[in-house]
């Protein structure tokens, strides 16, 4: 291709900017290009969207944080209660399956005090 060279970059990139992505691009194959750009795309559409969830680490240790042991005790014995609770809070089953563990441990703090 003849135009392979012609990009059309925002007009606030500065020099630098434009000069870093020229490397990148020189050196990167352009299935990996496409593979990033696409990801960064998608992902900025979710943000705009409202549609992003960042943090779901911190969500479950929040969710994880302020239980007592014997409050984590209780919520393995209403387990089925507490999978309804979350998944209307938004949380997938991978997340609930980590508070799930972090409760266990934390629940076994009883065990060990015993």
């Amino acid at each position: 291709m003849s135009d392979n060279n012609i990009i059309s970059l925002p007009s606030d990139a500065t020099e630098s900017q434009v000069a870093e992505i020229k490397k990148m691009i020189s050196t990167l194959p352009v299935s990996d290009i496409l593979s990033g750009l696409r990801f960064a795309h998608n992902r900025r559409t979710a943000k705009e969207a409202g549609a992003l969830r960042v943090g779901r680490k911190s969500k479950i240790q929040k969710e994880v944080h302020t239980v007592s042991a014997e409050q984590a005790r209780w919520r393995l014995d209403n387990w089925k209660k507490m999978i309804a609770d979350y998944r209307r809070k938004g949380y997938s089953y991978p997340s609930i399956s980590r508070i799930k563990k972090l409760l266990t441990e934390k629940a076994a703090e009883i065990e060990e005090s015993k």
